[in-house]
């Protein structure tokens, strides 16, 4: 394996690549096949040719993490690939003739310049990692000969768990704080819910639930239409989120983070509202997802996505246009600040980190693993409950209800 893969001059018109690919994973007894799996191989093309290989270093990736989730992979090997590409293109003059011939000082060289791109400390951070996986899995292939074993110190974690030292010398780029919102100002939450079920219907239910349920895109999209339960006693929404695998056609898809049980506030019926009328509108015959789009296919998270924007510039434009000063500011604020469909679960963390004693409620409503994402809400979020508690229940009690029947009457 000395000639993994050459790194010449005159291979510069090749680049590397992350391939997301949909393997059989279970296949019965008669040859059909009962369960996919998503993986991500390393892969190589001709820039000038148009063509591409699938190359064997993504034998790194599935010795590592091929029994982790298609995420992890995926972002190890981006890790990687991005590695590579800078060997190739970014230095040539490095005389890198071949992956033997592969030091520590170049995998330096490369997160110092990582961090001079504008990245977050996060990322560089997150890139050592994997290169400290990679030149491990070399030098036990016997692939990079320049380096040795011992200048990766072993070291054993309180879980008992072994990792390798960092030989690299980095300069991690300052930590900056994020120009990312987080939340959609309470009052403002059923003027965005309205400009859904007018613009993106598709997506309304997906919206309200992120809201009041702190879902990801992912576990919306991985939703079957019998998977949504109503209790009686509590009045909340019961989700069983898992994955589900509804678009093998696609290299990528939305994979769920963590697999549960989730409930979701079914604030004065306005979920129940959304979810009848988006069960009467949206069916298919060939698939129970609860989510389709104009196909009448399983939504993807890059439609998903295309129709929050949607969403976003109406919701923008409304507060621009209004009479009330305080909306135009909050329409600027939302205009020259980037948020996503993310702010959806930020939103929900929010309702509750106003109403909850401890970041142990807060983790279990957001069904989080740890309590890091819960802290940073508890720190900053005033806890004013009877504020919460009377918004909640005189925030515009029949608007979202009367919203969807007049929509329907006008249908």
């Amino acid at each position: 394996m000395s000639n993994v893969v050459e790194l010449q001059n005159k291979n510069q018109n090749i680049k590397f690549f992350v391939n997301p690919v949909w393997i059989d994973y279970v296949v019965d007894g008669n040859g059909k096949v009962k369960e996919k799996k998503h993986i991500c191989l390393i892969a190589i093309k001709n820039i000038e040719k148009v063509t591409y290989i699938n190359h064997h270093l993504s034998d790194f990736i599935i010795d590592k993490w091929g029994l982790k989730s298609f995420n992890t992979q995926k972002k190890h090997a981006t890790n990687t690939v991005k590695f590579l590409n800078f060997l190739i293109h970014r230095y040539p003059a490095l005389k890198i003739n071949n992956l033997i011939d592969l030091t520590v000082s170049q995998g330096t060289m490369y997160l110092n310049w990582l961090g001079t791109t504008g990245v977050s400390q996060d990322t560089v951070k997150d890139a050592e990692r994997t290169l400290i996986h990679f030149y491990v899995w070399g030098i036990k292939k016997s692939i990079f000969t320049q380096v040795d074993i011992t200048e990766f110190k072993e070291q054993i974690s309180e879980q008992n768990k072994v990792y390798f030292q960092s030989p690299f010398q980095v300069i991690y780029p300052q930590k900056k704080v994020k120009e990312l919102e987080h939340v959609i100002p309470f009052e403002f939450i059923p003027v965005f819910l309205e400009i859904a079920t007018i613009h993106a219907p598709r997506i309304a239910l997906g919206i309200y639930l992120q809201i009041f349920g702190g879902l990801r895109v992912s576990e919306v999209l991985n939703i079957k239409r019998t998977q949504i339960t109503k209790t009686l006693v509590s009045k909340e929404f019961i989700l069983q989120i898992e994955n589900q695998n509804f678009r093998t056609d696609l290299k990528e898809h939305a994979s769920v983070k963590k697999i549960r049980t989730q409930a979701v506030l079914d604030i004065n019926g306005w979920g129940s509202t959304l979810l009848r009328k988006h069960l009467n509108i949206y069916q298919s015959k060939s698939t129970n997802a609860l989510f389709l789009n104009s196909s009448d296919k399983p939504m993807s998270g890059r439609s998903y996505r295309q129709y929050f924007e949607k969403c976003k510039d109406r919701f923008i434009s409304q507060l621009e246009t209004s009479e009330q000063i305080d909306h135009r500011i909050v329409a600027q604020h939302l205009k020259n600040i980037k948020w996503s469909t993310h702010i959806g679960r930020g939103t929900f963390t929010n309702i509750v980190a106003n109403e909850a004693s401890n970041p142990y409620e807060i983790a279990h409503m957001r069904g989080d693993s740890s309590l890091e994402s819960a802290l940073s809400y508890m720190v900053s979020t005033s806890r004013i409950h009877q504020k919460i508690e009377e918004k909640l229940e005189t925030m515009h009690e029949s608007y979202i209800p009367n919203l969807i029947v007049r929509k329907g009457n006008k249908q």
